[in-house]
């Protein structure tokens, strides 16, 4: 019987569902993104900040553990270890976003994003800058320090809460001047 086990099963035997897990995982260090079904975006989330934590410490046990459980070794191993343990060493935990993005056309199962944050490809990042892009193509631009800090403006504008506090979440990562960039890279394109 199942009772009292809190593991989500997935619909697949333990080996099937364990070789499945170790895939997504590596192929998430591997690729920083990938997309998949909801279920298995939580399912694989605490695994992976678990690679991470174990890429934090960095001694010979942590490579040990991350080998036997990481598939394409040659390519996770040094990936883990030497470039996502360093992004994310001021950091206590919290290492990936699970972003829903709609259902899936054949079968309607409901997907999401999961990524590592504060990465180059950050979907965040990306849709608030092109949010305020699109909100500055028509007015003046504000600089992002502008726009945490006068909230009078801020409603005039036009722009949201639920924009000021995706934008704090950005700026938790990143520095000013790379949203400001980010911004005017947007508006330039648009």
């Amino acid at each position: 019987m199942h009772h009292g086990k809190h593991v989500r099963r997935l619909n697949r035997s333990s080996g099937h569902r364990n070789a499945l897990l170790k895939n997504l995982v590596s192929s998430l260090i591997q690729h920083g993104r990938i997309e998949t079904t909801v279920a298995k975006a939580k399912t694989i989330q605490p695994i992976a900040d678990a690679m991470i934590t174990l890429g934090k410490r960095g001694d010979i046990e942590a490579k040990k553990q991350a080998i036997a459980y990481l598939n394409s070794r040659d390519v996770t191993i040094p990936k883990l270890f030497e470039e996502l343990a360093p992004r994310f060493a001021n950091r206590q935990g919290g290492y990936t976003r699970i972003q829903r993005i709609g259902k899936r056309y054949g079968d309607n199962a409901p997907m999401a994003v999961i990524e590592y944050i504060d990465g180059p490809t950050d979907i965040k990042k990306e849709t608030v800058t092109s949010v305020l892009a699109r909100k500055f193509a028509d007015t003046q631009k504000l600089s992002v320090k502008d726009i945490l800090a006068n909230e009078e403006k801020v409603k005039e504008l036009g722009i949201s809460k639920s924009l000021i506090r995706d934008l704090k979440k950005v700026q938790f990562s990143n520095s000013l001047e790379q949203i400001d960039a980010a911004i005017e890279k947007k508006m330039t394109e648009l």
